[in-house]
């Protein structure tokens, strides 16, 4: 594998916190990519690949095909071809994979879409849609970035993404001070909404316009993003029940389970057995052999 990321220009900050580049040959014909505190915008230099979605969420399933990034193939799936946009996401996507992996991607805050366009930020959460609809001339790089180096990917993407900011736009900075703290820690949404100098239901009408997610569903992921990262460090023989219970914080192990199996489709159990025979840099795109229904 090679992945190599370098950080956004000073005039892509704070809505681009990096830009990635990923070379590959997938370790399963599918992983199961888990949600997490940022949004990305991603050009597939590949061959075609799947996205599945859980039947109970849909995501896949509602991915829009204008342009030439998405093609609709089944209910539940979407064939990418291109570019596309995943918004935050509150549940697992499962991606088919191509015999290579290659794509170049940029990661964006909750609040980075903002920046990039008018659109409400709700419209996309838990959706995964063509870059086209977002980023008009998205699709355009990848006839010139077919056989591209790192250096040469980042250069073109961090020009496109400058010609589409939005000129004189700021985000709020109490929405910046909110994701940046949930991104680290688990907070009460009070205290945090009283530490910012707001009402709770302030914070939470701030941060749906500016996120389309609210702040305690942000924070939500937030926690699992970091318990997951920290549950496949963990070393084999570990527990998972009363060792995740401890890494995340939660009041009892069959809340603990519950929320687990909803992020991930997992048990935690079930997902250290899969992380650990892989890695923990696999820890939240989990390879995975087979869809079962």
């Amino acid at each position: 594998m090679f992945y190599e990321e370098c950080p956004p220009s000073p005039g892509l900050q704070p809505f681009v916190t990096g830009l990635w580049f990923l070379r590959a040959e997938p370790q399963a014909r599918y992983e199961k990519i888990l949600p997490g505190p940022f949004a990305h915008l991603i050009l597939n230099l590949s061959d075609p690949y799947r996205l599945i979605s859980p039947p109970e969420t849909g995501i896949a399933a509602n991915a829009q095909e204008a342009g030439t990034g998405t093609t609709r193939t089944e209910a539940g799936s979407t064939e990418v071809s291109t570019g596309f946009y995943a918004g935050l996401q509150r549940s697992y996507l499962i991606s088919e994979n191509p015999a290579q992996l290659f794509n170049v991607g940029a990661r964006l805050t909750p609040y980075g879409l903002a920046a990039f366009t008018s659109q409400p930020p709700s419209v996309f959460q838990n959706r995964v849609v063509d870059a086209e609809t977002v980023f008009p001339g998205f699709s355009e790089l990848r006839t010139h970035l077919t056989d591209a180096e790192p250096e040469q990917a980042f250069a073109a993407l961090s020009t496109f993404l400058h010609q589409r900011l939005r000129p004189s736009y700021r985000a709020d900075p109490r929405v910046e001070k909110a994701t940046e703290i949930l991104a680290q820690e688990d907070v009460a949404i009070g205290v945090l909404a009283k530490d910012l100098g707001v009402s709770p239901s302030t914070l939470e009408r701030i941060m749906m316009r500016d996120c389309g997610a609210t702040a305690k569903a942000y924070s939500d992921v937030c926690r699992f993003n970091r318990m997951v990262n920290q549950a496949a460090a963990l070393p084999k023989g570990s527990v998972p029940g009363r060792e995740l219970l401890h890494l995340a914080d939660y009041y009892d192990q069959p809340h603990l389970i519950r929320s687990f199996r909803r992020f991930s489709g997992y048990t935690p159990t079930e997902y250290l057995q899969v992380v650990q025979s892989y890695g923990a840099e696999y820890a939240t795109f989990v390879p995975l052999e087979e869809v079962t229904s």
